[in-house]
């Protein structure tokens, strides 16, 4: 069912509403949002930065990959289990902390921790969330564990007590978000944002200056703290608690390598290309990493996200090293549905995940490395130990 998000309008969107029933793949999550819901709300989800060139590079990186299964192995029950920064969870990929849920549906950020909690994955808790921390930790099930997103504002102490909350309210893991510093330049969301004002008779001059022009009109977020560094950041953190904490947004072995100098995780992400257009994609730092510093796969666990779209994705970037899965976008896109849709969108990972790993002969995550897969066609000169 997999169709052109942009296909032509139609004179409602009750008219073109795609059922939930119809949905059997990730991609088709985001054909169902693109009819299902208010096109400038689709927009904010959608956009990338600029020309979206990150964004489309991110999904085509992992499609690159060639796979080399091998066979006549027993395949018997296949565990998906994987620990990630200590906790257990039924599969390797996760619930990204991703804005604008509420955009998709008024209670998504709930529907999410609650699809997570009914599956044994993890959501890791968006800091721009529509509903408190507080809302958010009462959504999880007895059993559940979830992460919390970490956005240093301006007013560090603000900040500061925000995860000193967290802490309390019992979530066990964090992420700095650091490639965010500035909002990137989503023209699709402005545009979609510039053709609502104008249906809604709210014109601009033309010659006005207009102070959402590189922002992101759709969603607000506070003013960021600019004067972070990895020192700074890190004794800040870890004067507030000592749980595990990923640094979501690295592009580079480099600074893969101060992650694990400083005693952090490695996330590697271009924020779902909506930051630097042609910034590069997880797969290229993952391998880049895997050339340059693959003691960091011994020391630290690495994370990344950016363009997955199906299980083969997840087996692909845990064949590589990494260690934890994130998904955005399809997430946002399938709790249009609400809770239904989310939980429908982790079966079909689910089931995509297990469908590879059976047809690549192994039966668990641990025997996964990089003899499964072949890189030389991003790589022409790349050489990869396996393990």
């Amino acid at each position: 069912m997999v169709q052109d998000a942009k296909k032509p309008e139609r004179s409602s969107i009750a008219e073109r509403r795609v059922r939930l029933s119809f949905v059997i793949s990730i991609l088709d999550f985001e054909y169902a949002a693109s009819q299902n819901i208010p096109p400038a709300a689709f927009a904010f989800i959608k956009a990338g930065s600029e020309d979206e060139q990150a964004a489309k590079w991110n999904r085509d990186s992992w499609k690159m990959l060639r796979f080399l299964p091998r066979v006549l192995r027993p395949i018997d029950k296949i565990d998906l289990s994987q620990s990630i920064l200590g906790i257990e969870f039924s599969a390797p990929f996760f619930i990204c902390p991703a804005g604008g849920a509420k955009l998709a549906h008024s209670e998504a950020d709930l529907c999410l921790t609650r699809a997570a909690g009914r599956h044994h994955i993890l959501h890791w808790v968006c800091n721009n969330s529509h509903v408190s921390q507080q809302a958010m930790s009462e959504a999880r099930a007895l059993d559940q564990t979830t992460f919390w997103q970490i956005y240093a504002r301006s007013d560090l102490e603000i900040t500061t007590q925000e995860v000193k909350q967290a802490v309390s309210l019992g979530y066990k893991g964090f992420a700095l978000t650091v490639d965010a510093v500035r909002a990137g330049k989503r023209e699709r969301d402005l545009r979609a944002s510039i053709a609502k004002r104008e249906l809604d008779g709210m014109c601009v001059n033309d010659d006005e200056e207009d102070e959402g022009f590189a922002g992101e009109p759709s969603v607000g977020r506070p003013e960021m703290q600019r004067g972070l560094d990895w020192t700074s950041a890190i004794e800040w953190l870890r004067k507030i608690t000592d749980l595990p904490i990923a640094i979501k947004g690295i592009q580079c072995w480099e600074d893969a390598v101060l992650c694990m100098e400083y005693g952090a995780h490695p996330w590697l992400s271009n924020h779902g290309g909506r930051q630097l257009d042609s910034a590069p994609t997880a797969v290229e730092t993952l391998i880049s990493m895997r050339q340059h510093c693959p003691e960091v796969f011994d020391r630290c666990e690495v994370i990344v996200d950016g363009g997955i779209t199906r299980g083969s994705d997840i087996v692909k970037a845990i064949a590589l090293g990494a260690k934890g899965v994130g998904l955005g976008r399809p997430f946002l896109y399938s709790v249009a549905f609400g809770e239904a849709g989310a939980s429908k969108a982790i079966r079909i990972l689910k089931h995509e995940v297990e469908t590879t790993m059976a047809l690549l002969g192994i039966t668990s995550l641990e025997q996964l490395n990089s003899s499964y897969v072949c890189v030389s066609i991003i790589h022409l000169d790349s050489e990869i130990d396996s393990g």
